[in-house]
Order: structure tokens, then sequence, then C-alpha cells
């Protein structure tokens, strides 16, 4: 398909916000590709026209009916990405094609209506993106893409799907018996599949959607099969399936939020913070004031907590009083920028604890204050944790 191809289908016509083109009904079906490769040139962004032209690969057809995925593949000399990739949902209807990618309103409308999805999968769909219209958790339920109980290298710390690039919502890993397990429950799918390998992805009811890369020896799952926490997606290795680079045995793990490549620094996985460096594959994970460096240590997987607190640090109940949200700082005092608020009634995970400003609290004065999992700090004069003493170590 010539890059002229693709912009005329960029100014076709937008109907609910899918990307539709026109065609007579006799040669609907071979253009079907060109709307497809265009949706995902049109997601990538500004620098799309100076990519590889999308693969366009379906997996389920019926009537008028095609589902699939849409995969960027990166060139040889890429060094350290992941490919760009998304499913996609295709109706022919009265000679044109409406095409939807995951992760969008439309795509969850269109799905719906689907007979080439199960119903599970429609609910999965439905569920994820409604979750992930909500503001996001520090802790994102998951775990870490291995076996519970066992610790892992980290080789890369917080980098983009394209190294350097932001933001940072990639983590490299290696260690134990090499098998690559699921983060959390969802929905798998393999995109970009070559000699063995693909671009795997795991859709979460909770609104994320993580994404695994380099590895061989892949499940056997069909697309659209449920997974639970733990369930085998791959062995770590350097495949490269849709191209791209890799130095040693590992899993590129990625995360994202609807359509969004979304940031590690702040999230929780397994019952470890991650915070991104001053420049990629820096920073450090962090465990009740235990902090592990890439290529230094190793990193225990404790498993996805509820999405709420944290591995086992204690928590608090916010008590705004007569407001509706308390302010968090960048330090432990009132004169240190504003990162944030928490709620009336959030329930937030305490790491540390150290004396700063003094605030008047709900209780009296007070100079304690409690650092998050995001690294933000609220008054204790403000949080309830049921104790007039600290219930974290101190920062």
């Amino acid at each position: 398909m010539s890059r002229t191809s693709i912009k005329a289908v960029l100014a076709a016509v937008a109907v609910g916000g899918a990307v539709v083109v026109a065609t007579p009904a006799a040669t609907a079906a071979p253009d079907l590709p060109t709307v497809v490769r265009a949706a995902m040139m049109d997601r990538s962004g500004p620098g799309a026209q100076s990519v590889r032209e999308p693969l366009f690969e379906p997996t389920r057809t019926s009537g008028n009916w095609v589902f699939g995925s849409t995969t960027i593949p990166l060139t040889a000399t890429a060094e350290h990405q992941s490919p760009q990739t998304a499913l996609f949902i295709a109706r022919r209807d009265r000679g044109r094609w409406q095409v939807e990618l995951d992760g969008t309103e439309g795509f969850v409308r269109l799905a719906a209506q689907a007979p080439v999805l199960s119903e599970g999968e429609k609910r999965t769909f439905a569920a994820n993106y409604t979750a992930s219209q909500a503001a996001a958790a520090t802790d994102t339920g998951l775990g870490l893409p291995w076996a519970q109980g066992v610790a892992w290298y980290m080789g890369g710390g917080p980098h983009g799907d394209s190294g350097t690039s932001r933001p940072f919502n990639s983590i490299d890993f290696s260690g134990g018996d090499g098998r690559v397990l699921s983060a959390g429950p969802g929905r798998v799918y393999k995109s970009c599949i070559r000699n063995g390998s693909a671009l795997v992805k795991v859709v979460h009811d909770n609104g994320w959607t993580t994404t695994y890369y380099h590895m061989y020896n892949l499940t056997n799952l069909s697309d659209g099969s449920a997974v639970n926490t733990g369930t085998y997606l791959g062995h770590i290795g350097n495949e490269l399936p849709c191209g791209g680079s890799s130095t040693g045995a590992h899993v590129h793990f990625s995360l994202l939020r609807g359509t969004t490549q979304t940031s590690v620094n702040g999230k929780v996985f397994g019952g470890w913070t991650f915070y991104e460096g001053s420049s990629a594959y820096g920073g450090y994970a962090e465990r009740n004031g235990t902090r592990v460096y890439p290529g230094n240590g190793r990193v225990t997987n404790y498993g996805p907590s509820d999405g709420d607190t944290p591995g086992d640090y204690p928590t608090g109940t916010v008590d705004a009083g007569s407001n509706t949200y308390v302010n968090l700082r960048s330090g432990p005092g009132l004169n240190y920028t504003i990162t944030g608020r928490a709620n009336d009634g959030e329930v937030v995970s305490i790491v540390c604890t150290t004396r700063g400003g003094s605030v008047q609290g709900l209780w009296g004065t007070t100079d304690l204050w409690n650092r998050l999992p995001n690294g933000s700090f609220i008054s204790d004069g403000f949080v309830n944790t049921g104790s007039n003493e600290p219930v974290a170590p101190a920062c």
C-alpha cells in the first residue's frame, strides 16, 4: 500500500469516530487491510509516516465481520524497542468498512454486536474500557510476570517502548526458570506471529493492559482465551518477531491504560513500587524501605494486591473534615509543591512516616507526614490510621 493511499483513507469520512472508506460491494474485502492500516497509522501519531507499514492479521471472520490485530513492525536497527500493536474489529455495512481499534468506546460498542467475539471477550473489553476511564490508582492490582514468591533481576529499569521515548512504560526482567506468566487475570492475544514468537498482550478487566515481548515457546492458548494470574505465556528470550533488538534473554514488560502507553513511575506491581530515573533504564523498585536498582539485586514477586493496598503496606483513611479532598505535597510540609490530591474517604497506603512542617489537623497540631507509594506526602493530621503513633517505618 502506498503512502498516498493511506493518506487518502485518513481523509475519508469519519463515522462515530471510526475510520471508514466507501467501497463497491464486490471489492470491499480487499480494501479492509487498507482501512485497518490507516487506522493504526492514525493512532500512532504524527510520526506515523516515517514508520513501516502496519501488518494486517485477521484471525476470525463471520459474514461481514472481521476481528484481528494490526502491528507496526520495527526496523532491524531499532534499539531495545517493542512494537505498537492493536486489536481491531471491522464490519462491512452498505459497501464500506467500519473499523475500530481496541481501548476505545467505539471498539466496545462495535464489539458488543460482533458474532466473531465470545460473550466473555465482550465483557472483558467493556470492563477494561470502563475501568480505564476512571482515575488510575498507583496500585495496578497486578503482580509481576513470573512465579509468586520467586525473585528475578530487573535488567532494565523504567524506559519507553522505543527505549528513550516517553512515557517510560516498560521494564526488562529476567531470571528464575525463565517462564513468563500473566501479571493478572484477563484475555490473551498474540500479534506479529513469526517463527514461533509473537508480541503477547493481556487485556485485564481492571482497565490495564500488559504486553510481553522477546519470548519463545509461547502459550498454545488461542486468542481470546481467559487467563489467570500466573498463566504461562512464554519463555524469556531474544526473539524479534516484529523487529527491534535485544541483548540478553529477557521479557520486555509494558503497561497501557486504554489506548495510552502509561508510565510505570509510582506504579505498584507484585508489592513493589517502581520509580523512573533521570534517564531511560535507570530508576529503582522499592518495598518497605528497601530499594533494588537495575542489575543490582533481585525483585521478589509478592503477587497482585486488591488494587487498593500495595503489598503489605499499612493503610489509613483520608479524613478531609468539611472539605472534599486533602492536597498531596512533594515533601513533608505545606511549603512543598502540591502534586495531587487524596479524596475524602480514600484509603491510602503508607510507605513510611517522617517529621516535617507542623499542620493543624483534625486531631490537633502534628508534624508527622506520611509518604505514599507514588512519592507524595500527606499530613498525618488528615489520615485516620487507628493509632496516635506512626504505623509505618521512618522514611
